[in-house]
């Protein structure tokens, strides 16, 4: 059974001409699946033969032995049938027996491409297409590097810079709300940029939930340095204008935890080139987070990460009727669990 493929493996098997005859893509992010759909039909489909030889069925009103029939059946033309199933965990199905038969011998000119984001992993069929199909990992991102990493990308693909800060701004801000939405922001970014160019600090106060991410992070570095007056100030002014708690507390929880890791990073005196895969830092970030904080310990940041989750507890309803005066409390928690308050 061949190794299952990343979404970014996939991508470059593509480019390289490497297709399989069989996918099974699994995972719970939306846009990886529809991602790697579309970028198998443009490597296995001729634009102009799409309309007979591509097929997209529906899991839940497709049987199983019909979707065979239609895969052994050759493409009109030179080229290759493209059969797309979503909610392929859906599928009807009297025996497996036909499509064990089948993956052992696929058509080589057809490529069958099951969909789903969350299957039954007991049905015979997801064992038998997980046993032979060529996997694919739809998996979400699992935190905020990634998803900065990932903004990063996405906008150097179109020629667009973008500053580590400000993705992670981004990636922060945006946190949860899945790869389809966060794509939506970035080309709503682009649009209102214009022609491609690094992108600046003002101009992501087009995004939603975005805009005064960088401020909230300047909270948290006033807190972890002592200064309680500064960022108290700071806290309010973000609240009158309308900023969000939730938000805000995710922010600022972000931060420490970052702290934190390029502490843990010095303190084991992890080689740059571990930095990002171990704990998702580049080099430069990691520098900048010693130089801000570098002097707070270990245990301290530690602290100050877990009055990030008393506060998280609070703001959800479990102690504070008002947000705000949650948020105002954590920061002089962090400003005493620092060691440096004033």
């Amino acid at each position: 059974m061949a190794a299952p493929l990343r979404f970014a493996q996939l991508q470059t098997a593509l480019v390289r001409g490497s297709i399989d005859p069989v996918y099974l893509l699994e995972g719970a992010e939306t846009y990886f699946h529809e991602e790697a759909m579309r970028l198998l039909e443009g490597a296995v489909v001729a634009p102009c033969a799409a309309g007979i030889n591509r097929h997209v069925l529906d899991g839940q009103e497709t049987d199983l032995a019909e979707l065979l029939d239609l895969a052994s059946t050759y493409p009109m033309g030179p080229g290759h049938r493209l059969i797309l199933v979503r909610q392929a965990g859906r599928l009807r199905a009297e025996s497996v027996d036909p499509l064990k038969t089948y993956l052992a011998s696929p058509n080589p000119r057809t490529c069958l491409v099951f969909s789903d984001v969350e299957y039954d992993e007991r049905r015979a069929v997801y064992k038998a297409l997980a046993a032979a199909a060529r996997r694919v990992l739809c998996a979400p991102l699992r935190d905020e590097s990634q998803v900065a990493a990932w903004v990063r990308e996405r906008l150097r693909a179109r020629s667009y810079g973008i500053a580590e800060e400000l993705a992670e701004a981004i990636a922060v801000g945006l946190a949860g709300a899945g790869l389809a939405r966060l794509d939506a922001e970035l080309l709503k970014l682009m649009s209102a940029i214009g022609a491609p160019r690094p992108v600046e600090a003002k101009d992501l106060e087009i995004l939603a939930d975005v805009p005064r991410v960088g401020s909230v992070f300047q909270v948290a570095l006033l807190a972890l340095q002592g200064d309680r007056g500064a960022a108290i100030r700071d806290l309010r002014a973000l609240l009158d204008s309308g900023e969000q708690p939730p938000a805000m507390l995710g922010a600022m929880a972000w931060y420490v935890r970052s702290a934190l890791k390029a502490r843990a990073a010095s303190d084991r005196r992890i080689p740059t080139r571990d930095l990002y895969p171990l704990y998702g830092l580049s080099p430069s970030r990691a520098d900048q987070f010693r130089s801000e904080v570098g002097w707070a310990t270990t245990g301290q940041l530690r602290r100050a990460l877990r009055l990030c989750k008393e506060a998280d507890r609070e703001i959800k309803g479990f102690g504070s009727k008002r947000p705000a005066h949650a948020l105002e409390r954590l920061v002089h928690g962090i400003a005493r669990a620092t060691g440096r308050a004033r």
